[in-house]
Formats: structure tokens, C-alpha cells, sequence
């Protein structure tokens, strides 16, 4: 495979997103027509939060080829990403209401909006995604976060994500989203009864700095000192994995011939 644009939806697909906006970058600078070039370091730049890139990587692509959804809804989030919050709105609002829509992309729009500070929208597009999809998870869960941006009472939130738990029992994510709930409501033991079950089993798919943190805090608190020093131990392990990956962005890589 000796095709830069190739080897950049393959690096793409593999995960090394850095590597895909080199090979993308190659492939620009031979064809800058090359619409599949731009839409793969549009997506690429949007996975490592280079809004900027990603915004004009989509735009270029799009003079060239229509978007799908998919692209038009990071092209969005870019457009949020980088304060032009109207066209980030509009742009996300013309999807949720396409035809077209598939109920993963609902969810997608819902968190586009919930990006530019529109929780309303976010649930509205969440509830479209209900009425299509009423026994899947991720909508009530999505639904019980907004819920509380909007103001909502404390007991229709609690309600949505016990009932996403309820439909996927073994969700650490969705039982930290609780947990945070019950926390914040000073329910601290609730809270441990709600995540304790799933720990340590589930603890290595949490990567948020910020849940971890709070979780060790929970049960430091409550003098369970050895899941609290798991927790801590997994945040040093994903303070060092970031660092590696810093630093590897500074070994240089083999262009194409």
C-alpha cells in the first residue's frame, strides 16, 4: 500500500490519528484536490482536538464532495470548538432534523449542542433519539445529564440514569454519572453502592482524570483506602501513557516515496 491517502484511512482506522494527518498531509500536497484526503485529516485533526485543521479540512472537503453526516456533525463541533456557535447550532439542528439521521448521530448532535451551551436542544435531540430507540441506554443516561444542566428536578435525573443502569447494569460510566449525582447531593454512601459493584473490575475502561479523582476521593472518604489507591494508581498510570504519547510526537516517522 504505497497510496498516501490509503495509508492514512489506515492509520486512521488503526487508531494512530497522528500519523493519519501526516499521511494525509502527504497525499494534499500531491493532490490537494483529494477530497477523501481532506475528509480523513479533518477527522484525524477532530479526534486529537485540533479544531482549527479539522474545521478547514472539512470545509475544503466539502467544495469538493458532500459531506455525510457523520462529517458535517465533527465539521460542527469544530465550527463550536472554535466560538462560532450559531453555525455549530445550525448546522447541528439541520441534522437532528434530516430524514436521514441515524439515532448514533442523534446522540452525537445531542452532545454538539450540549458543547455550545444549548442543553435544551441537547435533550430535544436526545428525546428524538428515544422515540426511535426507547430501550437503548445511552439515550436515558444522556437524557438524565442534560436533564440536570436544564434545571430539571433532582428526581427526574435520578430517575433517567437508574434507568440506564437498569438496561446496562455493567456500565462503569454510567454508574459514575450517578454516583457524581448522589455525591453532589451529599448521598455519599449511596453513591459507593452504587459504583463498588463493578470495582476494580471495570476500573482500567475509566479515563477520566476528573471522575478517578473523584472516585478516590469517595472512597478515601469512607476509608476504603485500597479501591482509593487503585483509583490513584490508574490516574498515574494515564498521567504517564499521555506523556509517552507527548513525546512521541517528536520521533520523527518515514514519509512515503
Amino acid at each position: 500500500m504505497n497510496d498516501p491517502t490509503d495509508i492514512s484511512l489506515a492509520e486512521y482506522r488503526a487508531g494512530n490519528f497522528h500519523r493519519a494527518i501526516q499521511f494525509a498531509q502527504y497525499a494534499l500536497a500531491r493532490d490537494e484536490e483529494d477530497a477523501q484526503a481532506w475528509r480523513c485529516l479533518g477527522r484525524a485533526l477532530t479526534k486529537t482536538c485540533q479544531w482549527a485543521g479539522a474545521m478547514d479540512a472539512f470545509e475544503n472537503a466539502s467544495l469538493l464532495q458532500p459531506l455525510d453526516n457523520q462529517d458535517r456533525i465533527s465539521l460542527a463541533i469544530a465550527y463550536g470548538a472554535m466560538s462560532h456557535r450559531s453555525l455549530s447550532r445550525d448546522l447541528l439542528m439541520s441534522i437532528a432534523n434530516s430524514e436521514v439521521v441515524e439515532v448514533s448521530e442523534l446522540l452525537q448532535v445531542a452532545n454538539g449542542l450540549e458543547a455550545i451551551d444549548e442543553p435544551r436542544l441537547a435533550m430535544e435531540a436526545c428525546r428524538q433519539a428515544g422515540k426511535r430507540a426507547p430501550d437503548l441506554p445511552e439515550v436515558h443516561y444522556q437524557m438524565g445529564h442534560y436533564a440536570q444542566q436544564c434545571g430539571h428536578p433532582v428526581s427526574v435525573c435520578e430517575a433517567l440514569l437508574c434507568h440506564a443502569i437498569d438496561l446496562e447494569p455493567c456500565n462503569i460510566h454510567y454508574r459514575i454519572g450517578l454516583a457524581s449525582l448522589l455525591m453532589r447531593l451529599a448521598r455519599k454512601r449511596e453513591a459507593i453502592t452504587v459504583i463498588k459493584p463493578l470495582l476494580p473490575a471495570k476500573l482500567d475502561e475509566v479515563t477520566c482524570l476528573c471522575c478517578l479523582k473523584r472516585i478516590a476521593n469517595l472512597f478515601f472518604d469512607n476509608d476504603d483506602l485500597h479501591l482509593a489507591s487503585l483509583c490513584a494508581q490508574r490516574i498515574t498510570r494515564l498521567n504517564a501513557s499521555s506523556l509517552n504519547e507527548a513525546r512521541s510526537l517528536h520521533t520523527p516517522s518515514a514519509t512515503p516515496s
